[in-house]
């Protein structure tokens, strides 16, 4: 890590050697940004960055998977009713990154039970960067794309006062408490934020009021955030942020979760000044910690108890800036560098036997080093070009004897492996008259195989029910990949359509391996991982606002995927066509608010994988709420009603068919104070 430091720091003593006066250029538009605090939707047009307000959101107190299951991009594999999956674009796992401001975090969990998103609540978050392949590969190497969630600073608009925000919230389908609080104090150059969640949540009552068994969780979150500002140009900022969860169940999954902590550190120093060349810029080092213990002591008629603890930690550095080159030109750079341990196993206690112990992720290191840019030229107001590119070079070993013995008995030759990742794109857009603007892009990718797919031993599969083992020999999988998006905007409204496609070839699957027998009591065999010789994904995405008046505000969003095999056949995990429809009335204080969720039959299914048809489902929503004014302070009450018809429906990305939430009524209150 010492290499990487320097390295770094290198670079950045030599980026900000630039420095010269020019005008600003028109920044790039190809990131959708969900604003939390505001829960705004920014798109592609600065035009319509808070036409959104409010709509991909279910109330105040929604995690961040209830925010990013309303996006287009993303879809969301659900193993339980916490820690759900991100998948943008059928693209999930090591296919695309999870971030926290920039920062790479590794979920402890071998079964996937704990991504990164887990571990943030919308409060810590000023937004949420969802890029999709052709440049979501700017902060790591990705065939698939990035969700980067932007962590809320310290603010400075009430000098010497305490300020903050309070949520209190119930939800009656799962028995669910919620309470938040985030305060905020300035005074000179200093600025403070505080931020504490908690949520607890029985088992959830399904459509027709069954009790669902195991769904249960609980958890805290807390944050601290300290700026110092410098000078006007200049600022420092470190942040700290602590989430723990326990008693976290999974029923679609044979074990439960007894808790899930992490910790995650950071220092940054952040640079920004218009008037020069090297405009903003910022250079941050972190740390964290991710925890994480399996348990199925609490579920009944269990023939072998287990004990499953894993653990990742992660450090690394990196800085980034934006540059005018000139009045028609700008660059975007980055120069990072990171090193991830991980390290899981399993012990297995059978009554009058001596407990058997094994690694499940033998004690591996991940060291990796980048570099990326895009640049971008915008000749006149109608016209933009962006080129992007990213390396990355990439070592992956295993670090202790036992670790190399694990590995040994299924790949005695492996010593260790350095990969050179590449990554580029080109994108264009073009303004046809006032209201029709079009982009295409087409791209190249490739991203390293994940620790399970290389290391893994012997990692059940609840889904079809197998015992898998890694291949520290898989090739990287590589993408071609293309997109079209037509965006038309008229008055108040707008509607944009995006279409994409990916080939994907040495697409890691995992395929039965008959010489191997089970681990697991009752799975179905074992399947190794291999590259096929292809896969391809394509797809359609549609999202429209429309303003008929002030006071009506309608949302639409349509989402439709196709995956294959080279073979043709359904790859799994593939959402069906999928539409939500809101209306809202809100003449002043006051609001209603109507919304539909319809998803269609999935009848592309991959029987190979486990899967079964899915019927389709319609729900219907109901929100309310009331705003007002108490000694300048703002109070806001929100109540209402979702799944109105008690609908006992599942979605097909949920594990094991386990039936969803059933008629939920909720009421919340949020008090803003400012004196």
């Amino acid at each position: 890590m010492k290499k990487l430091f320097a390295f770094l720091l290198a670079a950045a003593c030599t980026i900000t050697t630039a420095a010269q006066n020019n005008n600003t250029l028109a920044t790039t538009d190809t990131i959708r940004i969900i604003q939390l605090q505001e829960v705004a939707i920014n798109s592609v047009q600065k035009t319509a960055q808070q036409q959104l307000v409010n709509f991909f959101k279910s109330n105040n107190a929604s995690t961040l998977e209830d925010i990013m299951s309303r996006l287009t991009e993303l879809s969301l594999i659900r193993r339980g009713a916490y820690g759900m999956e991100p998948s943008i674009r059928y693209f999930n796992g090591g296919q695309i990154n999870v971030q926290l401001d920039g920062m790479n975090i590794h979920g402890a969990c071998t079964d996937k039970m704990d991504p990164a998103t887990i571990y943030i609540e919308p409060v810590n978050l000023e937004n949420l960067q969802v890029q999709t392949a052709n440049t979501g590969f700017m902060n790591g190497s990705s065939i698939g794309g990035t969700v980067n969630m932007k962590m809320a600073e310290p603010n400075y608009l009430y000098n010497d006062k305490l300020t903050g925000v309070f949520s209190s919230g119930y939800q009656t389908a799962a028995k669910a408490l919620f309470e938040s609080l985030r305060l905020n104090y300035s005074s000179g150059k200093w600025a403070v934020a505080a931020s504490g969640t908690y949520r607890n949540n029985k088992n959830y009552r399904s459509g027709g009021g069954a009790i669902i068994p195991f769904s249960q969780y609980e958890k805290v979150n807390y944050s601290l955030s300290v700026k110092f500002m410098q000078n006007q140009y200049n600022y420092f900022k470190a942040d700290v942020l602590a989430d723990d969860g326990w008693n976290i169940g999974y029923t679609a999954l044979p074990m439960d979760v007894g808790y899930a902590a992490a910790r995650i550190a950071s220092f940054s120093w952040h640079k920004e000044n218009f008037a020069k060349r090297l405009y903003k810029w910022q250079t941050k080092i972190y740390a964290n910690r991710v925890k994480h213990f399996m348990d199925d002591s609490k579920r009944p008629l269990v023939p072998m108890h287990m004990d499953m603890p894993g653990e990742s930690k992660t450090m690394g550095a990196f800085t980034e800036g934006e540059m005018r080159l000139n009045k028609k030109q700008k660059l975007l750079f980055r120069v990072d560098g990171s090193s991830t341990f991980l390290k899981a196993s399993m012990t297995m206690y059978q009554t009058g036997q001596s407990a058997m112990y094994m690694l499940t992720w033998p004690d591996n290191r991940k060291d990796q080093y980048g570099i990326s840019a895009s640049w971008l030229w915008q000749p006149d107001s109608l016209l933009q070009l962006q080129l992007t590119g990213r390396t990355d070079v990439i070592s992956s070993k295993l670090v202790t004897a036992e670790a190399k013995d694990h590995v040994a008995i299924f790949d005695n030759a492996f010593t260790g492996r350095t990969d050179v990742l590449k990554n580029i794109s080109a994108q264009l857009s073009k303004k046809m008259g006032r209201k029709i603007k079009l982009t295409t892009a087409i791209g190249y990718a490739e991203r390293l195989p994940a620790a399970s797919e290389l290391f893994g031993f012997y990692l059940f599969n609840a889904s079809d029910g197998y015992d898998y083992i890694g291949n520290p020999q898989l090739k990287s999988e590589q993408s071609l990949q293309a997109d079209l998006s037509v965006l038309y905007n008229w008055k108040r409204s707008r509607v944009q359509v995006n279409a994409y496609y990916s080939k994907v070839t040495n697409f890691i699957a995992g395929t039965i391996n008959t010489t191997f027998s089970t681990m697991t009591i009752g799975a179905n065999g074992v399947k190794t991982y291999i590259n096929l010789p292809s896969g391809s994904v394509a797809g359609a995405e549609l999202s429209g606002f429309f303003k008929p008046s002030a006071a009506i505000d309608i949302v639409t969003t349509v989402r439709y995927t196709s995956a294959k095999d080279n073979n043709k056949q359904p790859l799994p995990y593939v959402a069906p066509f999928k539409n939500i429809n809101s209306v809202r009335y809100q003449p002043k204080r006051f609001s209603v608010q109507v919304e539909t969720e319809t998803a269609l039959d999935q009848n592309k299914i991959s029987k190979q994988y486990g899967e079964d048809k899915t019927a389709g489902y319609f729900l219907l929503h109901g929100r309310l709420g009331y705003g007002a004014t108490i000694f300048k302070n703002n109070i806001e009450l929100q109540a209402g009603v979702e799944n109105i018809f008690d609908k006992k429906y599942h979605d097909h990305l949920d594990w094991g068919n386990v039936a969803r939430p059933g008629r939920n009524f909720y009421v919340q209150l949020q008090f803003t104070f400012n004196n």
